[in-house]
């Protein structure tokens, strides 16, 4: 059971804090533009893993862009119907996800929610009462670290096959660098 919280702490004293994740490469497997429930595929040792997130105090939170909407690849119903099956994959887990922050908008909208900007980070951390310095972001592209670091919270960068996570760790000496989300598991505090 959670502690339950007052104005950003836990009713056991400790600071709220969050795992900002990433969906797509991360909480499921990458597909470009994904639109269909049937493509939700949970990687190998999210569920166990996310668990133990869960378990040591973090609020799930995912923070994902979701161009196809701007493009008129897929709807707003389209997506709501894909976290659904996630969320439901996840269930099995005892996984909750506290909140689901969503940029719809085509790059060239020029929205201010868009990562690399931290905007959906920090309305997540106002509307959460979260301390973002205590808190992690897992990201499988350059916009999810770049949005990590200008939130003021701690990246960590998944290696996948795409073409734009070559040489990430070459940046920010402070990044820490995993092959899968099991080694996340390593960077939760005893």
């Amino acid at each position: 059971m959670q502690p339950k919280s007052y104005n950003g702490y836990s009713s056991n004293g400790q600071f709220k804090k969050a795992l900002f994740l990433d969906r797509d490469g991360v909480l499921i497997e990458y597909v470009p533009y994904l639109s269909h429930p049937n493509q939700v595929k949970i990687p190998i040792g999210a569920g166990e893993t996310l668990k133990k997130w869960q378990d040591a105090g973090y609020q799930l939170i995912v923070i994902t862009n979701q161009s196809g909407v701007g493009r008129g690849y897929f709807t707003m119903n389209d997506v709501i119907a894909v976290h659904d099956k996630m969320q439901h994959e996840y269930k099995r887990f005892n996984i909750k996800f506290q909140d689901i922050f969503i940029c719809p908008h085509h790059p060239s909208d020029n929205c201010k929610c868009r990562k690399p900007s931290p905007h959906m980070i920090l309305k997540a951390a106002e509307k959460h009462k979260l301390e973002i310095e205590q808190s992690l972001f897992i990201g499988d592209a350059i916009s999810d670290v770049e949005c990590a670091i200008n939130a003021g919270c701690k990246p960590v960068f998944l290696q996948t096959s795409r073409i734009e996570n070559k040489n990430i760790w070459q940046q920010k000496s402070s990044i820490h660098v995993i092959n899968n989300i099991a080694e996340t598991a390593l960077l939760i505090p005893n």
